[in-house]
């Protein structure tokens, strides 16, 4: 078994209560392990298990591979890192909610800080950016925005509002889009219609020091899969991200969701062309990260779940680690074999997910027009 194999297995026993001590545990290089979680932002997640003293292994469960006091060290390090940026995280996320607010817009998280609400501990997972969704509209969010930091570049859904220091800002007009312009309308649509309610679901963490509103979990179901999706098309997307889904699933069930609910988000799938992606996205939950068959709305797939984790391991978190382009090219001449490799490495999607895949070049195209004609920002969520 390959050290990918083991790291998998044992990331099922991290995240399932009910799973046996994996065999493959007397085969893990600990450090290596430590540069696989990183490269796919989920360090947190093997923590319980790498500390002893707070974890669900006996020394006698290592099977003679007990981390060195050099290994112990480096998560410590790490656990410590987590937990001091989500704290940080966490207040900047709260008052960034309740400034908005008082200043008369309605919103809520997306992603980031909510999702980590729904982790074991909350305080442990990799923390990125603050996005939060303004109701309100493109101009009314601008011409707000404006008012402090006058001439920044705005996406088609949302503007860098720098207001911390030591935490970046997404103000969100809406939470994403999609590349096919004739479905990225529907999305847009859907996006206003089910805006109401997400700014007034509520939440508030464990320990009770942090409260802000976050998406229904409906709601989440579909965006969170709509933003992995946009993100295996464009760029790549890691671990943290499946993971994060893995949660939202236990989540939705756990809070009572309904077969009408798994309906109308399976209608909602497939009006938007993404229903063999979260069969793809199902089968990763269930046969890479151990979820229970309860738990998915829909059946897996298994010929495009396999398709989906080779993307993910290939590129790493949003990308980072892809090794398939020499990044070192340089030049016009350079520029321009990168742009073809790079819309070669888009099109091997073409005919798994052609309703998205074909327009990005088009995209992109449209994209560096924009940019340099208007000095716009690029698109992202």
């Amino acid at each position: 078994m390959d050290s990918t194999s083991n790291y998998f297995e044992l990331l099922k026993f991290c995240l399932n209560e009910d799973r046996p001590v994996p065999p493959c545990i007397k085969e893990i290089n600990w450090h290596d392990l430590l540069v696989f979680a990183t490269k796919h932002a989920i360090p947190g997640i093997f923590l319980p298990t790498i500390l002893m003293e707070n974890g669900r292994l006996g020394k006698d469960d290592f099977m003679g591979n007990k981390p060195s006091d050099e290994d112990v060290m480096e998560w410590v390090f790490e656990g410590h890192r987590l937990r001091k940026n989500n704290t940080t995280l966490f207040g900047r996320t709260m008052k960034a909610s309740e400034w908005f607010q008082e200043n008369g817009f309605r919103n809520c998280i997306l992603k980031g800080q909510g999702n980590a609400l729904m982790y074991p501990d909350p305080y442990m997972r990799t923390c990125g950016d603050i996005d939060i969704w303004l109701e309100g509209g493109r101009e009314k969010i601008l011409e707000f925005t404006n008012q402090y930091y006058k001439g920044r570049k705005a996406s088609a859904i949302h503007v860098d509002f720098p207001m911390f220091r030591d935490a970046e800002v997404e103000v969100h007009f809406r939470p994403s889009y999609m590349l096919n312009p004739f479905v990225d309308k529907k999305v847009k649509k859907y996006f206003e219609e089910a805006a109401p309610s997400q700014f007034t679901n509520l939440v508030t963490s464990p320990d009770g020091k942090y409260s802000f509103n976050i998406p229904t979990n409906t709601f989440n179901l579909f965006f969170q899969l709509l933003h992995i999706y946009r993100h295996i098309i464009k760029e790549g997307i890691g671990l943290r991200q499946i993971i994060d889904y893995y949660y939202l699933l236990r989540k939705a069930k756990n809070d009572g969701m309904t077969e009408a609910d798994k309906k109308e988000l399976i209608k909602t799938l497939k009006r938007f062309r993404m229903l063999k992606f979260a069969q793809a996205i199902m089968f990763i939950e269930q046969d890479i990260l151990g979820l229970d068959s309860s738990y998915l709305y829909v059946e897996p797939n298994q010929k495009e779940g396999k398709f989906i984790i080779n993307e993910v391991l290939e590129a790493g978190n949003f990308g980072k680690y892809e090794t398939r382009m020499n990044k070192s090219m340089k030049g016009a001449r350079g520029h321009i074999k990168r742009f073809f490799i790079l819309e070669s490495f888009h099109y091997r999607l073409l005919l798994h997910y052609p309703s998205e895949s074909f327009w990005v070049p088009f995209y992109d195209f449209r994209g560096h027009v924009r940019r340099r004609l208007r000095g716009e920002a690029v698109d992202d969520d």
